[in-house]
């Protein structure tokens, strides 16, 4: 029987803000799988309190999370953008309890399939979920035998293989088109260093997470399958670093050679 979620769907609207449960280790939303429903949820609440509430066993477990405040204003691109990291269900914590909600019912999905296939915008939610997921985990404070990472790792590594990413390019000065600047490539890769100096490339899954990396508007995206990543690889470069301001996950160059061997030729 459907439950009606019409008075919900009203008081959310009427809040004037909500604390968003983050990870410290992801910069991003804490991602939960619900054990019954296998529903991938985000949980929100209405007060400090209950959000650390919510985290004592988190912080027990050596899990790290802490509230992000979104004011009324920021609630429709906040809950649209879940879509992008594979959220499908959210959760209201407040005075009279917790309630859930499917994250379509409440916002609508966006639509890019009319939009001609060039111009419609990279996007890996099972990506981001799985990476979310896996960092999660993969960077508790414990010994490494004590976290449970083989089939976070397995499922992640599936999904890094078959997406699409997006590169930053910065276009050279010059009168050539932005194609043909592309095509005779004049343009420079951004780098970043770890704290080891080593050299990184940064790399995104969607728009979303370029436009944290690219706040001046300098850089141009280039899309771009797993199989040429490592053609774009610069001198002293020991991989990638996929959404930097997200999950920051690693991706060295034994990696881009490796996941080959293990899955196969891309198509």
């Amino acid at each position: 029987m459907a439950v009606d979620k019409t008075f919900l769907m009203k008081s959310i609207q009427k809040k004037e803000e909500m604390i968003v449960a983050y990870c410290a280790f992801t910069n991003m939303p804490f991602v939960v799988c619900d054990p019954e429903s296998f529903n991938d949820q985000v949980w929100i609440f209405d007060t400090e309190a209950q959000l650390q509430e919510f985290a004592k066993p988190y912080t027990e477990k050596k899990i790290l999370l802490k509230g992000i405040k979104y004011p009324n204003a920021r609630f429709l691109s906040f809950f649209t953008m879940l879509f992008t990291i594979g959220i499908n269900e959210l959760v209201f914590v407040g005075e009279n309890g917790k309630e859930t909600i499917e994250l379509d019912e409440l916002v609508r999905r966006p639509d890019f399939s009319k939009l001609p296939k060039e111009q419609q915008p990279i996007m890996n939610p099972e990506l981001q979920l799985t990476g979310l997921y896996f960092m999660q985990e993969a960077a508790r404070p414990i010994p490494n035998e004590e976290k449970q990472v083989a089939d976070l790792e397995e499922e992640l590594a599936a999904n890094l293989f078959k997406a699409r990413y997006i590169i930053p390019i910065e276009l050279l000065e010059g009168p050539e088109t932005d194609i043909e600047k592309l095509k005779e490539k004049k343009y420079r890769l951004p780098i970043l260093k770890n704290k080891n100096g080593d050299v990184l490339q940064p790399l995104f899954t969607d728009p979303n997470e370029l436009a944290k990396f690219n706040r001046e508007n300098k850089f141009k995206a280039l899309a771009m399958p797993f199989a040429n990543l490592s053609k774009l690889l610069i001198k002293d470069s020991k991989g990638f670093l996929l959404n930097p301001a997200g999950f920051h996950l690693a991706m060295p160059k034994e990696l881009l050679e490796g996941l080959p061997k293990r899955f196969g030729t891309a198509e």
